[in-house]
């Protein structure tokens, strides 16, 4: 008899597959980058503005009076003969090569003298690969900065050089740095970066991806100025002394009045991140301009007339070096079904990064979704120690892109906003059944609202996907004596998704003597055996090697209460990785010698294994 696995909601099963370097394209790593509570990240709406705000204004003004310094887009596709605008970013994994890179200023630069940045060999060659556009071995770093931005999706980290050049033999650069998008470490106070600032770039960036995309952009861009003062929080790096210029790290912030209403959807959905999370100064260039990506679907038809709308009076400069009293993470769902339930758990931080454990303060929920239902204003208290779940407590009710908003009542500067994307309710009772070694039909209860179903299957030798306007699917890829981990989810008319299914699997592997009875079968040497394959291709899907056991030839050889008691093990351990249910056992404290394998025992873990 064909068995199928019952698996976890939880479970989410990462390919180990190679990702060969690639240019451009959707953010391939946990958003938002960095914590959400990062100075990239930090919603400063109602942090208070600088008491010398206009004169820093005015100081950008100065070169375009009696008018005001206009916006620039400083990003768009290609600009004719192998130049681009804007900067590319490369995305690689644990397999690329690591290269030495030899620095100008190399005394603030991570990674000297070592193989230490993962650089593939397309950027030596290829066009549009480095800020500017050149390939690496054109020595362009007199006309541009030359900046190359890696991804390392393996562990969400970023390398970021600036005046790169491919010698020849090997790579050189003005300066690098090696950020660790999981932190918030700052960098070495006095410290450059690849940024004048001492700050990463592209987390600053204005990207094709989240403009075009759901969710509203949750972060701050990237601006230059013609020259500054000083720096301040969050930057780390001083580039000019400006009498009247802004420091370096300044925050300006489009006003609230400023009426945006009448640009295009994508154009205003740029410009509330101006209002929400400001400008951050990060390089000496022109005034005014606005740091993305490259990418050829930009329409500058478009960006540079309403960008050119907008002055550098329509700014206003955050308190200098202002960051807020304490912070929030609300870790939450990042997709949702119309209807469903789901939980989040806000944890409170000190300004020294530290869980804020005394914190008492009352917490207020919002919602971009009107027909939301969130959790009422709850107050911490110490037995909280800085983090409190709502269990269930969030149910959106609108299809799309939907923000959910923690604020502190008393001060409205300690907030955190999380995007979710809210499709069809998640389709229930997924089931996967191998009815050959060569086909597992699967089938689950419609969603409501779906247009169509994304199923991923999950093995031990990679991931697949496909695709059905039904309701079940019959997968005939499969091979005898593997494990197979599916799981579904649903689409609407906008292609929004709905959260997956509870995963299922099928193992196409047989049992003899199915089903075990009770005082009736007795134990055999192949019962044991065929749960032994049956638990280690579990242990496979889940990533984990096989599991060794006593006497691995069983001919002849009575049945002990050992055996059991590695199979338990085995399976636990699989479990445990998977988020699987304990199993309740009969005889759960077996002894050697004493205990007498039954047929439960082993009816119990082909169960688990089902």
């Amino acid at each position: 008899m064909l068995r199928r696995m019952l698996f976890a909601a939880a479970l989410l099963i990462a390919a180990r597959e190679a990702l060969s370097a690639s240019r451009g394209g959707t953010m391939p790593v946990p958003l938002p980058l960095f914590p959400a509570n990062n100075w990239w990240n930090t919603d400063i709406s109602a942090a208070p503005a600088d008491p010398s705000s206009d004169a820093l204004i005015a100081f950008i003004n100065l070169p375009s009076q009696p008018s005001s310094r206009a916006l620039h887009p400083d990003f768009g596709g290609d600009a004719g003969g192998g130049f681009i605008y804007g900067f590319p970013f490369i995305k690689v994994d644990n397999s690329q090569a690591l290269k030495t890179v030899t620095f100008d200023i190399a005394n603030e630069s991570d990674g000297v003298g070592v193989p230490f940045y993962p650089i593939p060999d397309e950027a030596i060659s290829m066009t549009g690969w480095i800020e500017d556009g050149p390939p690496g071995n054109v020595d362009d770093r007199s006309n541009s900065d030359r900046h190359m931005l890696i991804v390392n999706t393996s562990n969400n980290t970023l390398y970021e050089l600036f005046s790169v050049f491919y010698d020849g033999t090997n790579w050189v650069a003005g300066s690098g740095a090696f950020f660790d998008m999981n932190t918030n470490n700052r960098r070495t106070e006095g410290w450059t970066s690849a940024d004048a600032a001492g700050l990463a770039i592209l987390p600053g960036l204005v990207r094709y991806d989240e403009v075009f995309g759901p969710n509203e952009i949750g972060h701050a861009l990237r601006v230059t100025v013609r020259t500054t003062n000083g720096h301040v929080y969050p930057a780390s790096h001083t580039t000019g002394a400006a009498p009247g210029a802004l420091p370096m790290g300044s925050r300006l912030r489009l006003k609230a009045s400023k009426d945006i209403s009448g640009f295009v959807p994508a154009v205003q959905k740029i410009f509330r991140a101006f209002k929400k999370y400001g400008l951050i100064v990060a390089d000496n260039g022109s005034d005014m301009y606005i740091s993305g990506t490259y990418d050829t679907r930009w329409d500058n038809g478009v960006l540079n007339p309403a960008f050119g709308s907008l002055t550098a009076s329509d700014f206003e400069v955050v308190q200098l070096g202002w960051q807020p009293p304490r912070t929030f993470i609300l870790t939450f769902p990042s997709a949702m079904g119309n209807g469903d339930a789901a939980g989040g758990t806000l944890t409170v931080f000190a300004s020294n990064g530290a869980v804020d454990t005394g914190y008492v303060g009352t917490v207020h929920f919002t919602s971009s979704d009107g027909s939301a239902t969130l959790p009422v204003n709850y107050t911490f208290t110490l037995a909280d120690a800085g983090t409190h779940t709502f269990a269930g407590g969030f149910m959106l009710r609108t299809g799309g892109g939907q923000t959910v908003s923690a604020t502190d009542l008393a001060d409205p500067t300690v907030t955190t906003t999380r995007n979710v994307i809210v499709g069809p309710p998640a389709p229930t009772a997924m089931t996967a059944t191998a009815t050959t070694i060569t086909n597992v039909n699967l089938s689950w209860n419609a969603s409501s609202g779906a247009a169509q179903y994304e199923i991923q299957r999950f093995s031990a030798g990679g991931t697949s996907s496909f695709t059905t306007m039904a309701t079940s699917y019959s997968d005939t890829t499969v091979t005898g004596g593997n494990a197979y981990v599916y799981k579904v989810r649903a689409l609407d008319a906008s292609s929004f998704p709905s959260p997956f299914s509870v995963p299922d699997a099928a193992t196409t592997i047989f049992f003899t003597d199915d089903s075990l009875v009770a005082q009736g079968t007795v134990i055999k040497a192949a019962h044991i055996a065929e749960v032994r394959g049956a638990i280690n291709a579990l242990r496979s899907v889940a990533g984990l090697g096989a599991a060794s056991f006593t006497d691995s030839l069983l001919a002849g050889i009575p049945m002990k209460a050992v055996h059991i008691q590695e199979l338990r093990t085995a399976l636990t351990q699989a479990g445990a990785a998977l988020g699987l249910p304990a199993i309740s056992y009969t005889d759960p404290s077996l002894v050697a010698g004493t205990t007498i394998a039954k047929a439960a025992h082993v009816q119990e873990m082909r169960n688990g294994v089902r």
